[in-house]
């Protein structure tokens, strides 16, 4: 696990206010930085769910949000994404994908089913395709396989920002 990079918080700003955000979903939280900066981008009348798997990161994020007083807007959903998607109803405003890659191509139709027209996904973690981390990490096909998907999507239009190597897809 290693903490999204400080320099991308006004990105969360932005995404808020393109979409007007009310709901906001992560997965893979980690210890709960970026669903902190999420709540905090989006104000007071936003709520954020942020789906965990590692039990003991779930505990470390709960604890952060309960001492930056967000754990009434912060719902820590403790599983794996691919197990936990289907189980969601209604429509996020923003969706931050951070967790294990190798289940993003398992993700797409509960991307287009959570999602309405204005939406935004942001996903991180498309390094392995790109050769990033020394290139050592699995996953490749599976990123590569979501990525060409969701370019090819109808329901999305997609831009991956090279350097980062990260995806904005909005939902049309």
């Amino acid at each position: 696990m290693f903490p999204s990079d400080p320099l991308q918080a006004p990105l969360w700003t932005v995404m808020a206010s393109l979409t007007h955000a009310r709901r906001m979903l992560e997965v893979g939280c980690g210890h709960g930085y970026t669903a902190t900066l999420m709540a905090s981008a989006a104000g007071p009348d936003c709520r954020v769910d942020t789906i965990e798997e590692d039990p003991y990161h779930a505990d470390l994020a709960e604890e952060a949000f309960e001492e930056r007083g967000l754990s009434r807007r912060i719902n820590v959903i403790r599983g794996r994404g691919q197990n936990i998607l289907p189980r969601l109803r209604g429509y996020y405003d923003v969706m931050f994908l951070d967790g294990d890659w190798r289940e993003y191509p398992l993700y797409l139709p509960h991307l287009r089913r959570l999602t309405r027209p204005g939406s935004v996904v942001v996903t991180a973690n498309l390094s392995p395709l790109f050769g990033g981390w020394g290139g050592r990490l699995p996953g490749k096909p599976a990123i590569q396989s979501y990525l060409t998907r969701i370019v090819r999507d109808p329901h999305f239009r997609t831009y991956v920002v090279p350097g980062e190597w990260h995806s904005i897809s909005v939902r049309v």
